[in-house]
C-alpha cells in the first residue's frame, strides 16, 4: 500500500488536437497576422502545424517567404506577428462553427484533478496566451496551474524541462522522467517525450494517421482518451 502511494506523475497536455479542435480558428488567426504585416496571404498554404511551436511556425513561413529577416530582426518580426495573431484569435474562435472538446477529454481531466497521484500540467506550442484563449471556450484553463508553451521556446523539445522546473516550483514536488506523462496527439508530441526520457501516451485524434503515430514507438496509442479506465490505467503504469 505505501508504495502505492509513492507513485505520481506529472501529466502534461498538449491543447491542439489532443484536448479541443479549433476549426482552424488558429490558422486562420495566424494567416491574417501574416497577411496584414507583409502582404503574403497564401503564406500558410499547407504547411503542416501539427506539434509545432506557434514560433517554429512563423520562421518556417518568413524562410519560405525569403524575407531576409535574420537575429534580432527575426524574433522582432515574429514579436509582432504573434501579437496580432491574438488579437485576430479573438475573432476566430467565436466565428468557428466546429470548434469542439474531443471525446473524454472532461471525465479524464475530472478523474485526474480527483486523484492525489496526479499533477496536471500544459505542454503545448502555443503561445501562453494563445493557450488560454484557446481552453478558456471549455473553462479548462481551470485544471492547469502550470505548463510549458511556445513562448518559451521555438524548439518543443526544451518544453519538457520547464515544464519540470515549473511543476517542482508549483506542487513542491520533483519529478524523474519517468514520472512524467506527455499527452498529445502527433509526432512531434512523441518526439518531445522521447527526448526527454518521458512516457507519450497518444491519441488518434489530429490529423496525424494512425500508421505513422505508431510508426514513431510511442508508448501507448489510443484512438481517442474516451475510455477513462485504460487511459489512467497507462498514466499510472
Amino acid at each position: 500500500m505505501s508504495e502505492t502511494k509513492q507513485i505520481k506523475r506529472l501529466v502534461l497536455f498538449d491543447i491542439d488536437e489532443t484536448m479541443i479542435s479549433s476549426d482552424g480558428a488558429g490558422r486562420r488567426a495566424l494567416s491574417r497576422a501574416i497577411d496584414e504585416l507583409h502582404s503574403l496571404p497564401e503564406a500558410l498554404g499547407s504547411l503542416p502545424m501539427s506539434g509545432k511551436t506557434d514560433k517554429q511556425i512563423l520562421g518556417e513561413i518568413f524562410m519560405a517567404a525569403n524575407l531576409g529577416f535574420e537575429g534580432d530582426q527575426l524574433k522582432l518580426e515574429i514579436d509582432r506577428a504573434l501579437e496580432r495573431y491574438l488579437h485576430y484569435l479573438d475573432e476566430e474562435i467565436p466565428a468557428s462553427k466546429n470548434y469542439i472538446i474531443h471525446t473524454g477529454i472532461p471525465a479524464l481531466l475530472e478523474c485526474l484533478k480527483a486523484d492525489p497521484r496526479a499533477f496536471l500540467g500544459l505542454l503545448t506550442g502555443n503561445v501562453a496566451v494563445g493557450a488560454e484563449k484557446k481552453l478558456r471556450r471549455f473553462d479548462l484553463n481551470k485544471y492547469f496551474a502550470m505548463g510549458a508553451f511556445g513562448s518559451d521556446s521555438a524548439n518543443r523539445l526544451d518544453l519538457p524541462a520547464i515544464a519540470v522546473d515549473r511543476a517542482a516550483e508549483q506542487f513542491q514536488q520533483y519529478f524523474q522522467p519517468h514520472e512524467v506523462v506527455i499527452v498529445g496527439d502527433s509526432v512531434n508530441d512523441i518526439a518531445c517525450a522521447h527526448h526527454y526520457g518521458a512516457t507519450a501516451l497518444i491519441a488518434n485524434t489530429g490529423r496525424t494517421t494512425w500508421e505513422e503515430l505508431e510508426a514513431h514507438k510511442p508508448k501507448y496509442l489510443f484512438k481517442d482518451l474516451s475510455n477513462l479506465e485504460e487511459v489512467v490505467a497507462a498514466i499510472f503504469n
